[in-house]
């Protein structure tokens, strides 16, 4: 077994060149996540760019090539996903930096924040948020993205699940204006569907099967959540990146 390769395979972060092109979900996760990064790559304002939780830095050097002219940071908590965005895909423009999505300070604002796929991942939603509010200037950019169907039950990384709805009213609790969006959705794949933790597989969908089990072994009630996601949605997954407008904070 290559334990190399199976260690860089999660539902917590992407890494596109260990992945399978072959596998259905790999090639699907891939072209997701780097349409998510092209859309905010198109909707970047001013030159200091920050990429928080920037996972191995693919999508931080897609939009740092883009814009040779606009300085950018790509931010991790996980170190070893900063020392692989370091090695792999490191740009003059841009640099790598390890820290908490909620704790990370800079001297100076950043004119606009991206923000993929990070905010569903943590439990204190408020610090991540309030964080945003001190990073990025008045009337600068976020481009943030969540699931909008439920993705918790098989996703074990996943800590809330979001309705485009309550995405847009918990950003707009912080003075974020939603401005425009980007919709994607996925269809459901099966890949390596039951696979247990030592399979050797690159498979985005590896696993997810098992998680669901636990998962409603544990909430039998979240299954009227999932039954309705299924009659309103169908079988698929779906994601909104938004991009909102910072403006000055009001007295409430």
């Amino acid at each position: 077994m290559n334990r190399d390769r199976v260690a860089y395979t999660s539902l917590e972060r992407i890494y596109p060149q260990r992945m399978d092109p072959s596998k259905n979900a790999d090639k699907d996760a891939i072209e997701l996540h780097q349409s998510r990064y092209r859309f905010a790559s198109q909707q970047l304002i001013g030159d200091r760019i920050l990429d928080l939780a920037c996972g191995c830095g693919y999508g931080t050097a897609l939009m740092a090539e883009a814009h040779p002219d606009k300085t950018f940071v790509g931010v991790d908590i996980d170190e070893t996903a900063i020392l692989y965005a370091r090695q792999h895909y490191q740009r003059p423009n841009l640099s790598y930096l390890s820290g908490d999505a909620t704790k990370f300070a800079s001297n100076q604002y950043f004119d606009t924040l991206v923000s993929l796929e990070t905010i569903e991942h943590l439990p204190s939603v408020h610090a991540l948020l309030e964080n945003f509010s001190k990073l990025l200037r008045v009337n600068g950019k976020l481009i943030a993205s969540v699931p909008t169907t439920p993705t918790c039950d098989g996703n074990p990384h996943h800590l809330h699940d979001f309705s485009e709805r309550s995405f847009k009213h918990l950003l707009r609790q912080f003075d974020f204006q939603f401005h425009t969006g980007f919709e994607q959705v996925q269809e459901w794949v099966y890949d390596d569907l039951m696979a247990n933790e030592l399979t050797e597989s690159t498979s985005r969908a590896k696993g997810v099967g098992r998680n669901l089990l636990k998962f409603y072994l544990r909430r039998p009630w979240a299954l009227i959540t999932r039954f309705h996601a299924l009659l309103v949605h169908g079988r698929c997954n779906k994601y909104l990146t938004g991009v909102f407008i910072r403006h000055a904070s009001q007295i409430h």
